[in-house]
């Protein structure tokens, strides 16, 4: 191969590479040949605004509870009911869902505490959680492993109107399962927002229930810890 084979070669190759007419699409067909790819979809309701108390206390106490859990339950009374009277104005407390995947039942329950907030309100959230918890072994592996999926949420829809005040036919219509032409894991309308306290509790670190938080930090706290305990804990952040 000559000196001047190998440059006229080399030119060929460069000459047939660079060539915008060979290696460059017109601009229509890059227009025919673009794909807009949409992200996952992202939650419109407000995620953190199941709570008690003022935005402006000086601690928000969070807790990451699953109503088939009975450390939940434990935590979210003794909270509710002692740990927030006593406190007033400087703690606000906010929940948010957990659903364990080792209790199958835990999802069903969480369902209808975001059908119960979205047909009520934070009020009626409240009151059904309260109530739910407080019937919570209705609902435990032993007492579900034979029922089908529609007789718990019937169950359900029937405690949320006599706990929370809210329609029983309405819930029940939230429950249902979406029926969509040709997909059969279509969930419900409470399906969605359930994935995204999910994907939230999975982005921030959570595993367990129940799980609690210091203004936005996990902290080690008990289900079992009585109020003077839990003043111990939280005085020298409220000030007291």
């Amino acid at each position: 191969l000559t000196s001047e084979m190998a440059v006229s070669l080399v030119g060929s190759l460069v000459s047939h590479r660079a060539s915008p007419l060979r290696s460059a699409p017109s601009r229509a067909n890059a227009r025919r040949n673009l794909v807009v790819r949409m992200g996952p979809p992202l939650p419109t309701p407000d995620l953190h605004a199941r709570a008690k108390g003022p935005i402006e206390a000086p601690v928000t106490l969070s807790a990451w509870l699953d109503y088939a859990c009975p450390f939940s339950a434990k935590l979210f009374k003794t909270v509710t009911t002692q740990v927030l009277p006593h406190y007033g104005d400087k703690v606000r407390f906010v929940f948010y869902h957990q659903p364990q995947p080792w209790h199958p039942q835990s999802s069903m329950l969480h369902e209808a505490a975001i059908g119960v907030y979205d047909l009520g309100g934070v009020d009626a959230f409240w009151k059904f959680s309260a109530a739910l918890f407080d019937a919570a072994t209705d609902f435990y592996d032993a007492n579900t492993y034979d029922k089908s999926r529609s007789k718990i949420y019937e169950e359900l829809a029937a405690l949320a109107a006599k706990s929370a005040g809210v329609s029983e036919a309405d819930l029940s219509a939230k429950l249902a399962r979406i029926e969509k032409a040709g997909e059969l894991n279509t969930g419900n309308a409470c399906t969605q927002d359930l994935k995204f306290f999910v994907k939230l509790g999975r982005q921030t670190g959570i595993h367990v229930s129940p799980t609690t938080q210091l203004n936005g930090m996990v902290c080690d706290t008990s289900s079992g810890w009585s109020l003077d305990q839990w003043k111990e804990f939280l005085d020298p952040h409220v000030g007291a």
